[in-house]
């Protein structure tokens, strides 16, 4: 598996490189468009792990290759955005729109910046048709992000209304359930509060956070031998992240 593995990042490699390929018995011809597309996962790999310039010279070379690639100009809009070049970014997100305009990836990411950037309603509306399109594989993630944005305005309903659009989608998507919890506490419901805590809890392992909110639902709701209990829950399963927390607040 190691050799196949590393025989695959050599072919990318090479194919980045350049548009033509030689092998030892014929030259392979290959086009910009597949150059560009290795050099864009190369770009996107650089990206990850945090190389910005490796990032940038694959993903501008991508772009250059072709400049029809969404993909490319997605991930070179996040860069800029990231070493903030905010012009370039803005440039290279709506190149991406007008290139692919029903892609739900393309308006996830679109609905991101405009969040990022203070144009909050409109960044919504992209959130909502990544959502709903029907080839998006996870439109709770988009639905997700749009109850983020819209907490930012503020707008709780919305916000709610986003988050319970997240569950219809995926019933067991954490990350809403958690933030639904956390709203539902923040608007003086801490019954439902701890429903959805309890439906978080049965989709996954607890977090420290989590029990954190545990015990302000349960005191909340007059139950201290319930917010008791998750206190000795952080003690026994987070010791570790209990003490990183008490140094950092010594330094602070």
């Amino acid at each position: 598996m190691k050799r196949t593995v590393s025989a695959i990042f050599v072919g990318l490699l090479l194919l980045a490189q350049s548009a033509c390929v030689t092998t030892e018995t014929n030259p392979v011809e290959v086009s910009l468009e597949d150059a560009a597309k290795a050099n864009l996962q190369l770009g996107a790999n650089y990206l990850q792990r945090g190389e910005l310039e490796l990032a940038r010279e694959k993903l501008e070379k991508a772009v250059d290759q072709d400049p029809k690639l969404p993909g490319a100009r997605i991930y070179l809009a996040i860069l800029y955005e990231r070493i903030g070049e905010q012009k370039l970014a803005d440039e290279n997100y709506r190149a991406a729109l007008k290139l692919a305009p029903k892609n739900p990836d393309v308006a996830n990411s679109y609905g991101g910046y405009l969040c990022r950037t203070g144009e909050r309603e409109k960044g919504l509306e992209y959130f909502r048709q990544a959502g709903e399109n029907a080839l998006y594989r996870t439109p709770e993630v988009a639905f997700t992000n749009a109850a983020v944005c819209a907490l930012g305005i503020p707008d709780l309903k919305t916000a709610e209304r986003f988050l319970r659009r997240a569950l219809e989608a995926n019933p067991t998507f954490r990350e809403a359930l958690l933030r639904l919890s956390v709203l539902s506490l923040d608007t003086d419901r801490p019954l439902q509060a701890r429903a959805f805590l309890e439906r978080f809890h049965s989709a996954g392992p607890a977090t420290i956070d989590s029990l954190s909110l545990g015990v302000r639902i349960e005191s909340a709701l007059g139950d201290e031998v319930a917010a008791e209990a998750y206190r000795q829950r952080i003690r026994d399963e987070f010791p570790e992240e209990i003490e990183r927390r008490r140094r950092q607040e010594e330094v602070s």
